[in-house]
């Protein structure tokens, strides 16, 4: 009697294997957990750079509104203008080496008038600036506590707020009350650098009435000329005197 015997292929039982099956199984499962991961990293990045995006669009903005100081030197002092949604207001930013070297200190001096001949306006008063970031408004205002019109120095920092306000001569009131052409001269958008122990011409705001301001000669006016001036300035040490 004729016994047949069937021969099985080790390829066919290689198939049929149920560790190979599971080799296969885990290796699928390794490759769909490293896609997974793959892909919320993409996605991951991707919402990055979109919130990057959108800070970045939120800075320049609040650049726009509020002014901007580029980095400078420690060895420098740097202003510039911020915007002003109010009229007959302007503000600056300005920036002083911190710590300040010892006994040198900085002021903005403010004015409305520059007198004819004269080289610089003739300045009213001066604010302290403290070390460090600093923002400067300047204002012709009518102070409810006296119905009088001043020019105002409000200068703003860390440290606190400091003020002051002068009264405004009548004629003067009367020019910046007035509907009048102004050129404005000072700094602008863009941060203005300069050597500590310098100035800095804040503000050079001037009103235009009846051909004032258009003709300089030699950089003085020849007729006195009203107008918002204001600047940073250094406050040099005094010597002490000997007994």
């Amino acid at each position: 009697m004729t016994q047949s015997a069937s021969q099985e292929k080790p390829e066919d039982h290689a198939k049929s294997s149920p560790g190979t099956q599971q080799g296969r199984l885990r290796f699928s499962l390794r490759e769909a957990i490293g896609l997974v991961t793959i892909s919320a990293l993409a996605i991951a990045l991707w919402n990055t750079s979109r919130q990057l995006a959108d800070r970045e669009s939120q800075l320049k903005v609040m650049r726009q509104e509020f002014g901007y100081l580029a980095p400078s030197k420690a060895t420098e002092i740097a202003a510039t203008r911020s915007p002003s949604d109010q009229p007959l207001s302007y503000r600056v930013r300005v920036r002083l080496p911190d710590p300040l070297p010892p006994g040198m200190q900085y002021q903005v001096v403010y004015s409305s008038l520059w007198e004819s001949g004269e080289t610089s306006p003739t300045w009213f008063a001066g604010v302290p600036v403290s070390a460090g970031e600093s923002l400067v408004t300047m204002q012709v205002l009518n102070d409810p506590r006296d119905s009088r019109w001043k020019l105002a120095a409000v200068v703003s920092s860390s440290n606190g707020t400091k003020r002051m306000a002068t009264v405004l001569p009548p004629p003067h009131e009367a020019v910046f009350r007035g509907s009048h052409d102004v050129i404005s001269t000072g700094i602008g958008r863009e941060t203005f650098v300069a050597e500590f122990g310098k100035s800095i011409r804040l503000l050079d705001e001037r009103w235009l009435v009846d051909g004032a301001g258009l003709i300089l000669d030699g950089g003085m006016p020849r007729e006195t000329q009203v107008g918002i001036y204001a600047e940073l300035q250094p406050l040099m040490p005094q010597a002490s005197s000997g007994p």
